[in-house]
């Protein structure tokens, strides 16, 4: 400070050095509480922005957090821009009598700056044969053919390195695909084509038709068997649904050749058309243009009673070889006295059930329960990663025993793993008791959404354990695995129901309860002239067990043409026996990739019973070849013919940037800009605290 005294400068130092430390101290004080409060702020925007970016799905994830629609991984050099994003599913679907071919076009867009790998996985329905493939990158087109898939995987590889554009598309499952895509500019929107042949399916008078969009994430079970097919498949999991919902649309046109007389969905609100004045021909579609891809889509109709045909049969020639689908319904039958059942309920409770799904499936079970007569004996399994019985052998039904059910049920909770081996054995090796009669039939009904990998030890045990029993399997939730459902069915030489919600488990488990009280035919045996038909060919080898409202399908080979068979089998009091003529041969396109398609999946099923794997991985591959489908042993390969130089930053392309419209987190944008903020409220609190001491 600086005084004037007798026209004289007075320097108080003294003053001058205690007002600087005052005011350094000031602005220390001001510098953390400005930062503290700035910290306060960013931690608040942080939170907000959390919760704007994952606040609708984290209500779905809590709904049911396991199951998610296709999902698409880039293999982006920066891990913070490596979130799924979501893909545009269209699906049109063309029905001539039971024949479906199904096209489907899966859409998305490399959003980012550089040249990247993108890969993802879908389902299929797993009774269809896959037998073309289109990709489309901009403007360029390329087609896949089917090749072996280690081969294929090399072919992908070197492409992918030449810089080529390129698509890998595997099976990993029946009803389990994968796609790579290598070399996808920047920016630029890809078009993948996939075509499908498959058939309906018959159940109780009604047609029905599955396609699945959406995926329930897989348990693997400890020290699970794979079967040699899986063994060398490669498995990526995407199923984080928190962070994207991948979109749908799907048209039908259905003909059925005669009149229809009700069209229902029991998954999707529909739109249905008549396309002519005999209401045999229609054109059907979803009630809004997308819908979100977390369920299967489920199509049902009925036709006319008077109209419906006993024997429908499809023919195709190539090259001097008859190929026929051949489907007949087999006599109505109902004994006067039902037979005395000693049935074992399976319900799973592990933590994909979560949700609806463990809902749906505990109603399933009181439902099943209460169609039970006083000579039934029962028991229930539960399990997870533990299992637990209610008794520890079946009990006949009492009101004792139906409370004692009734509680146990009451308990039960969705949570920890799918461990199924063990309760499906205990069920096979249960014992009964002593009240029972000694030839009631041996039911399973097995309550579950499939999500399991270890499908392949399931069917090994089924196969070598079964015996008298039967199994029934009851597939819950919104996407279950049908691939286990049908399978664990078909070894277990029973049938499968799918219920995708509350309202459908009363209608769906009472026609399952009434159907398997008694079979109509078993041991069924297809007889053709061997004079006239050598070496034919039919698929499946062994027949199925036939229930009231169920159809029998058959695929067949021969160098004739099939007019006439004979069909016999057991009811449960005497020998059936029919001679069908065949005489409405209609000519379908497909129908030998159908036959090939049950042929590889006959000869994947006989590495169940402990065939040479090598042996049966030579005929799938020839069969999957000569007949261009997919297999777990092939793939499909679609490569360009001339490499391109991809430039590696958008910066250096001249092309504008498209306008892209993906979800808010689609691509992590929110911890960068935070991050930037941080950054410069730090810097800027240094700069001022700097400029501060240079003042004083």
């Amino acid at each position: 400070m600086i005084k004037a005294k007798n026209k004289q400068l007075v320097i108080d130092y003294q003053s001058s050095y205690f007002y600087r430390q005052r005011r350094k101290q000031q602005r220390k004080r001001w510098l953390k509480g400005s930062l503290l409060l700035l910290t306060l702020a960013i931690l608040i925007l942080a939170a907000s922005l959390v919760q704007a970016a994952t606040g609708e799905s984290a209500s779905h994830v809590h709904e049911n957090p396991l199951i998610s629609g296709p999902q698409l991984l880039f293999d982006h050099p920066d891990a913070s821009l490596r979130s799924a994003l979501p893909l545009d599913l269209q699906a049109d679907i063309e029905i001539n009598g039971l024949m479906v071919y199904t096209e489907i076009k899966q859409v998305f867009i490399n959003p980012h700056q550089v040249t990247l790998e993108g890969k993802y996985q879908f389902p299929l329905p797993e009774n269809a044969a896959v037998n073309y493939l289109k990709v489309k990158i901009g403007k360029r087109v390329i087609e896949g053919k089917i090749m072996e898939k280690q081969q294929a995987k090399r072919a992908y590889i070197k492409a992918k390195q030449s810089g080529q554009k390129a698509s890998l598309v595997e099976q990993q499952r029946p009803n389990l695909f994968t796609n790579k895509i290598a070399n996808i500019p920047p920016q630029t929107k890809v078009e993948v084509t996939l075509k499908l042949i498959s058939t309906v399916s018959y159940q109780d008078g009604k047609f029905n038709l599955a396609l699945p969009l959406a995926m329930t994430s897989r348990y693997q079970a400890k020290d699970a068997a794979l079967s040699p097919a899986e063994t060398a498949s490669e498995f990526f999991n995407i199923t984080d649904s928190s962070l994207t919902t991948s979109q749908a649309s799907i048209q039908v046109e259905l003909n059925a050749g005669v009149a229809i007389t009700h069209i229902v969905s029991n998954s999707h609100r529909i739109n249905s058309q008549a396309l002519n004045n005999h209401f045999s021909h229609y054109q059907i579609s979803l009630d809004k243009p997308q819908v979100k891809a977390d369920r299967q889509f489920q199509l049902q109709w009925q036709l006319n009673a008077d109209e419906q045909p006993q024997v429908t049969s499809f023919s195709e020639q190539i090259a001097g070889d008859y190929y026929t689908l051949l489907t007949f319904l087999p006599p109505t039958h109902q004994s006067a006295q039902p037979l005395p059942r000693d049935l074992i309920f399976i319900i799973d409770t592990s933590g994909s059930m979560q949700g609806g799904s463990i809902n749906q499936a505990k109603a399933s079970l009181q439902q099943a329960l209460s169609l039970l007569t006083p000579q039934d004996s029962f028991n229930i399994i539960a399990f997870n990663s533990e299992t637990e019985q209610l008794f520890h052998h079946s009990e006949m039904v009492s009101e004792r025993t139906m409370a004692r059910a009734q509680h146990f049920i009451d308990q039960l909770r969705a949570e920890g793993g799918t461990e199924m081996y063990r309760p499906l054995n205990n069920a096979l090796m249960m014992g009964k008791t002593s009240d029972q009669h000694a030839s009631a039939i041996r039911q399973l009904i097995f309550i579950t959404d499939g999500a399991v990998s270890n499908e392949f030890e399931l069917m090994q045990l089924l196969q070598t354990a079964i015996g008298n029993a039967r199994l029934f399997t009851v597939g819950i939730g919104r996407a279950p695995n049908g691939y286990f459902m049908k399978k664990a069915a078909q070894f277990g030489r029973g049938s499968y129901v799918f219920i995708q919600q509350l309202n459908q488990v009363q209608n769906n488990v009472s026609a399952l309860m009434n159907k398997i009280s008694e079979p109509v035919l078993s041991n069924i045996e297809l007889i053709l002239n061997k004079q006239i038909h050598q070496g034919v060919e039919i698929y499946p080898k062994q027949l199925p067990d036939l229930y009231n409202g169920q159809a029998l399908q058959v695929a067949i080979k021969s160098s004739l043409p099939i007019n006439h068979l004979q069909v016999q089998g057991d009811t449960t009091t005497a020998l059936w026996h029919k001679q069908l003529i065949i005489n409405d041969n209609q000519n379908a396109v497909a129908i030998s990739t159908l036959w090939a398609r049950r042929k590889i999946e006959e000869l994947l099923d006989s590495l169940v019973t402990a065939s040479d794997p090598e042996t049966i991985k030579t005929q799938v591959i020839a069969t999957s070849i000569a007949h261009q489908i997919i297999s777990p042993y092939t793939s499909f390969i679609a490569l360009e013919n001339q490499p391109f130089s991809p430039p590696l930053l958008a910066k250096n392309n001249t092309t504008p940037a498209l306008k892209l419209n993906m979800p808010q987190t689609a691509l992590g944008w929110q911890p960068q800009l935070l991050f930037g903020l941080i950054l410069l409220i730090i810097a800027a609190l240094i700069f001022r605290a700097r400029a501060s001491d240079n003042d004083g």
